[in-house]
């Protein structure tokens, strides 16, 4: 399998870089289908996490909509842009 690194690179060839990432976390109520395939309670609350990234043009280029039991659930979020003012950081 091959690392981040290089599938970032891969991607680059074939679409503009990244621009903007937007990530909106809420925690909420679940719905019956979440609450059924998370195999919780609908009044156990849920963290739902969606998340844009669009490249230099505006097109978004990526889309996640994740929830997670509001109970066991931890997020962080670290996005890293190379942009040619910019060096790449780890």
């Amino acid at each position: 399998m091959p690392c981040w690194g290089s599938v970032e690179t891969a991607l680059a060839e074939v679409r503009p870089a990244l621009a903007d990432t937007q990530e909106t976390v809420a925690a909420r109520l679940p719905t019956r289908s979440e609450a059924a395939t998370l195999r919780i309670s609908t009044t156990l609350a849920v963290l739902a996490i969606t998340r844009v990234s669009t490249d230099i043009t505006g097109r978004v280029a990526e889309a996640a909509h994740l929830v997670l039991p509001g109970d066991r659930a931890n997020a962080l979020f670290t996005t890293h842009r190379t942009t040619p003012g910019r060096p790449a950081q780890r």
